[in-house]
Order: structure tokens, then C-alpha cells, then sequence
């Protein structure tokens, strides 16, 4: 003797499909408010087959580009993402005149890497650099190298 069992709430293989196909297709919104001529919203998110590219003032996608970009690649004024390219680039990857992330290029840059004119750090490159590991022409931290004072290392303590 068998016996059908019916969960209520797993869905059918219908209701299962059609989540799934949504989940690999992608999806835009575009306000319709512009501002000359370039959306004033875009969010795109991509599918399977394509990245999902965003371009307004205010942009949110896979690949994103506007005043304000957030996204896995961003560039805009402000940028937010995983690689970020903008005057303002708070991303993993950022580079701009201001740069904060795990890694940041650009003139004032806050990263565990930074490379810039003035670079923070705990490993820093520039012309005034201050991290664990600076490298610049005015380096501050335990371990300096500079053209002024060469390696310095930070002073031993005596075990004990």
C-alpha cells in the first residue's frame, strides 16, 4: 500500500520552473523621469545570457555607469562596488581621486593596499605614506623605506 504524501509548501513543478527561469532571466526598471536625456534611475540586473549594464544618473547593475554607479563595475562620480572607478570609489578594487577599499589607487588613498600621492595603509605607496609598510618620500610607520633615511626597521625590544 502506498501513500501520497502533499507538502503545502513546497511549490509544483510549475510554480518550481517559472522561479527558476525568473531567477535566470534579467530584469531592468528605468524611471521615467530624465534628466538630458539620461534616465534619472536605471536598475539592471543581467540574466544567463548577458550582463545587466545600467547608465542613468543614478545607476545599479552588474555593470554600472552614472553620477552615482553602484555595482560589480562602477564608474561614475561616486562609485560603489566591487571594482570601482570614480572621483569618489569606495569599492574592493578602487581607483579615483579619492580611493577606499581593499585595494586604492589614486591621489588620497585609504586601503589595506594604497598607492597614491597621499596613501594610508598597512601597506602604503606614495609621496606621503603612513601604513605598516610605507614606501615614499615621507614615510611614517614600523617598517619605512624612503630616498631620506633608507630601510628603517622598527626598534627590537629584548625578549625577557
Amino acid at each position: 500500500m502506498t501513500r501520497q504524501v502533499q507538502d503545502e509548501g513546497l511549490p509544483d513543478q510549475a510554480q518550481l520552473r517559472s522561479i527558476i527561469n525568473s531567477r535566470l532571466m534579467g530584469w531592468e526598471y528605468r524611471s521615467k523621469s530624465r534628466l538630458f536625456g539620461v534616465p534619472l534611475i536605471h536598475v539592471c540586473r543581467g540574466g544567463l545570457h548577458a550582463p545587466g549594464i545600467a547608465k542613468g544618473i543614478i545607476a545599479i547593475g552588474d555593470i554600472a555607469v552614472g553620477f552615482i554607479a553602484v555595482g560589480g563595475l562602477a564608474a561614475g562620480f561616486i562609485s560603489l562596488g566591487a571594482v570601482g572607478f570614480g572621483v569618489i570609489s569606495v569599492a574592493g578594487i578602487a581607483v579615483g581621486l579619492l580611493a577606499v577599499g581593499a585595494v586604492g589607487l589614486g591621489l588620497l588613498a585609504f586601503a589595506a593596499c594604497a598607492i597614491g600621492y597621499w596613501a594610508w595603509g598597512a601597506v602604503a605607496v606614495g609621496i606621503y605614506a603612513r601604513g605598516a609598510v610605507a614606501v615614499g618620500l615621507h614615510a611614517a610607520g614600523a617598517l619605512t623605506i624612503s630616498p631620506h633615511g633608507g630601510i628603517q626597521l622598527p626598534p627590537q625590544t629584548p625578549p625577557g
